[in-house]
């Protein structure tokens, strides 16, 4: 997909564009794989990262990091920006933003380091730990892409180049109301991405149907639980929050038995296209920051939180 693609055609196009794509089967399969491969058989990132709001409070706090300039105070990725920044998406409280940067500080993934000319302000910062984290989920979201359009590909983010990382999470932090709009047109997805695991159990879910969608297909609530650190009654709850709309069916004989419907199919295959289209979106525009010389200078102007004054 071309640069003329993404700022030509509307997103509509776009999305459907990806989604009439003859190896988005593949593409899809490939997202999946990758996101088992992060996060099964890690419950503790499951409880820390995937739950909606921590997952995009991880990425807001990437985000404001990148933009950080110590002779601007208004973009000190201060504990008060990063409430700020949340509230666009109105996921988490400014007491539940607290607490979890106090549990992303103890689980050695962010730092709060005090200005040398201000010990008062302390500035939020990624540990290497989180950085690599930060890379690991770029890859896993930009592998349906890659499979898609190998051509030019996106290599930067695919080898993990960490400068390139920081301008694409730079870019990123002026597209907040699009992440907060792509959520937004994804409720069904939504209801399963604010749940403890939910997100996770759906991929797994996918992953175990394959290609035939319309086969049922026996499932241990007990096992999926303890691949992503829930308890089989969660597991149970959302299936049949599922079902009362009309995203799976579930039987009962000698075991558990789920059906995922065209439905479902429709609403995950539509969300990963919209994504799709954001980050191919950010990836251009960081590709064309990091060939111009006054690329960040722009960038660093085009926030639409920060309005120059005083964050901590």
């Amino acid at each position: 997909m071309s640069e003329a693609d993404i700022t030509d055609l509307p997103t509509d196009l776009i999305q459907e564009k990806i989604l009439a794509h003859p190896r988005f089967p593949a593409a899809r399969a490939a997202m999946l794989e990758a996101m088992l491969a992060l996060y099964e058989h890690h419950p503790f990132l499951n409880r820390l990262l995937l739950q909606v709001g921590r997952n995009v409070m991880f990425v807001v706090i990437m985000c404001l990091h990148a933009r950080y300039d110590e002779a601007d105070p208004a973009t000190w990725p201060t504990l008060n920006l990063l409430k700020q920044s949340m509230a666009l998406f109105k996921l988490a409280s400014p007491r539940r933003v607290a607490d979890l940067v106090s549990r992303l500080i103890k689980t050695g993934y962010l730092e709060q380091v005090s200005l040398p000319h201000d010990r008062r302000v302390r500035i939020l910062t990624p540990t290497e730990k989180m950085i690599e984290q930060d890379q690991d989920w770029l890859v896993s979201h930009y592998i349906p892409l890659q499979v898609l359009f190998p051509e030019p590909g996106y290599p930067r983010i695919m080898q993990r180049d960490a400068a390139f990382q920081q301008t694409q999470r730079l870019v990123a932090a002026s597209h907040f109301p699009l992440a907060a709009q792509i959520m937004g047109r994804n409720p069904t997805m939504m209801q399963f991405m604010v749940r403890e695991g939910g997100i996770m159990m759906l991929i797994k879910l996918l992953q175990l149907a394959g290609s035939d969608g319309d086969i049922t297909r026996e499932v241990s609530y007990s096992d999926i639980g303890a691949r992503f650190g829930v308890s089989r009654t969660q597991v149970r709850k959302l299936l049949q929050l599922a079902e009362k709309d009309g995203l799976v069916q579930l039987t009962r004989g000698r075991g558990y038995f789920v059906r995922l419907t065209p439905k479902l199919y429709e609403a995950f295959d539509r969300f990963i296209a919209d994504t799709m289209v954001a980050h191919d979106i950010t990836y251009n525009l960081a590709q064309r920051a990091a060939s111009s010389r006054d690329g960040r200078a722009r960038l660093m102007q085009n926030h639409p939180l920060l309005d120059g004054t005083s964050s901590n």
